[in-house]
């Protein structure tokens, strides 16, 4: 226990971030010997600007995973190499950490930003059919002002048969600095046995609103 709590302290101590996504991240890594996959797409309707996120992890034991992700806006495409620690102390609260440095893939490899995030979720109720998520993002960025991000979500989830469930959540993203309005944020996802399929919104009160379309899935490799 010991050991686990001076890792997530010293994971905490490195991670940063730059906002690129919008769905709730939970504290649990994939598990020993698994592959995780997700893919997303990022568009503003009415506008020109859209954005992909793709990444993969691999679990080394129950706590920890590695991978690599890649990010693409416009004319820009970056990549990442991150690391991930999560543990579960009850069903009420569980805590994971990632760290991420990444590099631009048009401009020789060179090192453009770090992040990382701090995860905390848990149940609302016994069963587990209400719960809660907050991600906590920080970032020190080449050429650009730090940022200090929060996104505050409730979720429930509906069975819809076996194996097969939907979540919905909604929440709220804002600015540790607070110098930017609070912005509104719902969404849901589906599960069907180790899949998920998300479809999640942000930016809902303003004219172009920003529209996630993702899918993730976690498979064993042996």
């Amino acid at each position: 226990m010991k050991r686990i709590i001076f890792t997530i302290i010293f994971f905490i101590s490195l991670i940063t971030f730059v906002s690129k996504a919008q769905i709730p991240y939970f504290s649990g890594t994939v598990g020993d010997g698994r592959l995780y996959g997700y893919t997303s797409v990022k568009f503003r309707p009415g506008i020109n600007a859209q954005e992909t996120y793709t990444a993969f992890q691999y679990g080394i034991g129950d706590h920890f995973a590695t991978g690599l992700d890649l990010y693409t806006s416009g004319g820009t495409a970056y990549t990442g190499f991150l690391v991930r620690g999560g543990y579960k102390f009850s069903k009420w609260l569980g805590t994971g950490v990632q760290a991420t440095p990444s590099f631009d893939l048009k401009d020789n490899f060179k090192f453009s930003y770090f992040t990382g995030g701090l995860y905390l979720n848990g149940n609302i109720s016994e069963n587990g059919k209400f719960f809660w998520c907050s991600n906590t993002w920080f970032g020190i960025n080449r050429g650009t002002a730090d940022t200090y991000m929060n996104w505050e979500y409730l979720g429930m989830n509906i069975p819809v048969g076996r194996n097969r469930s939907i979540s919905p959540m909604i929440g709220a993203i804002h600015s540790w600095k607070f110098d930017q309005d609070v912005d509104l944020a719902l969404g849901m996802y589906y599960s069907v046995n180790s899949w998920n399929f998300y479809i999640w919104g942000n930016d809902l009160l303003k004219r172009n609103p920003r529209v996630v379309i993702g899918i993730d899935f976690s498979l064993n490799t042996f």
